[in-house]
């Protein structure tokens, strides 16, 4: 049946095999990177909208009156919802989500909470996302995402 019994013919199949399949878990790391990166953003998006309604009267009569800047808010109230809501850790600026087993899974920096325009309830917060890349449980690197999280109620009369 097989001419050649060395085993020589299947060496480039198997350096094939091995290239695909490096090339797959390339596809699914980055695919994990990105969903962690639309959680962290629908989270915070939760938690502002959640944020907004325990603390509109204060900051309504903070537009009512012109004073429409970041000191009308309370960002430390929002950044502890934020780390209640999301199970992160607070290591220093940084707050970090684990594992079960205690791995950083991702964590967060500081997020800022403000205004997006004068005279409006158009808020944003913005954090940068580092999202630690593992091969075969051993970091290779980190990415770094700067975000943005916007929302923006207006009244409709």
């Amino acid at each position: 049946m097989l001419k050649n019994k060395r085993g020589e013919g299947y060496v480039k199949v198997c350096v094939l095999v091995i290239v695909i399949c490096m090339i797959l878990s390339v596809f699914v790391t980055f695919a994990s990177a990105v969903n962690v990166v639309r959680l962290t953003e629908r989270n915070s998006k939760t938690v502002l909208e959640s944020y907004l309604m325990k603390n509109s009267i204060e900051i309504y009569n903070s537009i009512k009156q012109g004073n429409n800047d970041a000191d009308a808010l309370n960002a430390s109230m929002y950044i502890s919802d934020l780390a209640e809501f999301c199970t992160f850790v607070k290591v220093g600026n940084y707050y970090y989500h684990r594992d079960a087993n205690g791995r950083t899974e991702y964590y967060i920096s500081k997020p800022t909470v403000g205004f997006t325009q004068t005279g409006k309830l158009r808020l944003y917060v913005s954090y940068t996302l580092y999202v630690p890349i593992y091969f075969d449980n051993v970091k290779i690197s980190t990415a770094q995402i700067p975000t943005t999280v916007k929302i923006d109620l207006e009244e409709r009369f």
